[in-house]
């Protein structure tokens, strides 16, 4: 039971580095295009929100605050495992380190991979021609390891 809380203090601390390091991209990024359309605030808040939540999610993990820190943790994990091109619009989401399964369908099937630190487009002005999904395998990763250990928590708060 120590690795699994071990396990979940490391997750605590790549959640609040993950976190920073996004919402740093952001006002690395974006500092000259706060003047833009309703649609891109929108966007910057969302993204800000979610990196909050990692950060919150992190403090609560390495304050023992486990259940309540692992069910954000899951929020903010799940919220990176899709991410696509399609109709025109552009969801890509990811805090921390990503590695994304990419799939291309626009014209031929491309299959490839994606590797990177923190992502963020959410945007209504892509090509409707292509058409996009990628899968982040970190992030999938991580939700089995949340699962398992709210699992292995709740079993030892039961007994």
């Amino acid at each position: 039971m120590k690795n699994c809380y071990q396990r979940i203090e490391y997750l605590g601390y790549y959640e609040i580095i993950g976190g920073i390091f996004g919402i740093s991209l952001v006002f690395l990024s974006v500092y000259d295009k706060l003047n833009s359309d309703g649609f891109f605030i929108f966007s910057l808040l969302l993204f800000v929100t979610l990196c909050g939540i990692s950060i919150y999610s992190g403090i609560l993990l390495i304050q023992k605050k486990y259940l309540k820190g692992l069910n954000l943790s899951l929020l903010a994990q799940a919220t990176q495992v899709i991410s696509f091109v399609l109709f025109g619009y552009i969801f890509d989401f990811a805090i921390g380190i990503y590695l994304r399964i990419t799939t291309e369908l626009t014209n031929d099937t491309i299959v490839g991979l994606d590797f990177g630190f923190a992502n963020w487009n959410l945007s209504r002005s892509a090509n409707p021609d292509i058409i996009e999904l990628n899968i982040n395998a970190v992030a999938i990763i991580l939700l089995f390891l949340i699962a398992k250990s709210a699992n292995q928590i709740k079993a030892e708060l039961n007994k």
